[in-house]
């Protein structure tokens, strides 16, 4: 089995406007993940606004767990990937994220991090910068690089 943290905010939500969305895409990936894989959330975002915009969009069902701010210290800092993997063996393990907080912090864990560009605020250079295995501009990109890249546990 493979573990595959996904960020909420900028990653699977485009939060740019007023009316939430899931980004081109999103859906589709996490639909085809979810079939072999076990999929989290690691968000600096509230518990209760992640839950809720989750459920609205209509893909909370396809999350085994969530790590929020609320129940743990803030991204970079590790605790959110511990209470959801502490025990997981890291080289089944994937982090995906559009920010260098989400890099940093799967780094320290010890374990592959994605970076996310289809989110038109981040950088490619800064992710791979700050610890980015890998740069992905689509969605559709990172099922061939979870599959290739990481070991079932």
């Amino acid at each position: 089995m493979k573990h595959i943290v996904f960020d909420c905010d900028g990653t699977l939500v485009d939060t740019s406007s007023f009316r939430y969305r899931l980004f081109p895409g999103i859906k589709e990936l996490l639909t085809d993940l979810a079939r072999e894989n076990l999929l989290y959330v690691w968000t600096a975002r509230d518990r209760l606004s992640t839950l809720r915009i989750l459920e609205e969009l209509g893909i909370h069902h396809l999350f085994e767990d969530f790590a929020t701010v609320s129940d743990a210290p803030p991204k970079p800092h590790i605790g959110g990937l511990a209470s959801l993997l502490g025990t997981t063996t890291k080289s089944s393990i994937c982090v995906i994220g559009d920010s260098s907080n989400d890099m940093l912090g799967a780094k320290s864990f010890g374990v592959m991090a994605i970076g996310a560009t289809w989110n038109a605020a981040t950088s490619s250079d800064y992710l791979k910068d700050t610890g980015a295995d890998f740069i992905v501009s689509h969605p559709g990109e990172c099922s061939n690089l979870i599959q290739l890249n990481l070991i079932g546990e």
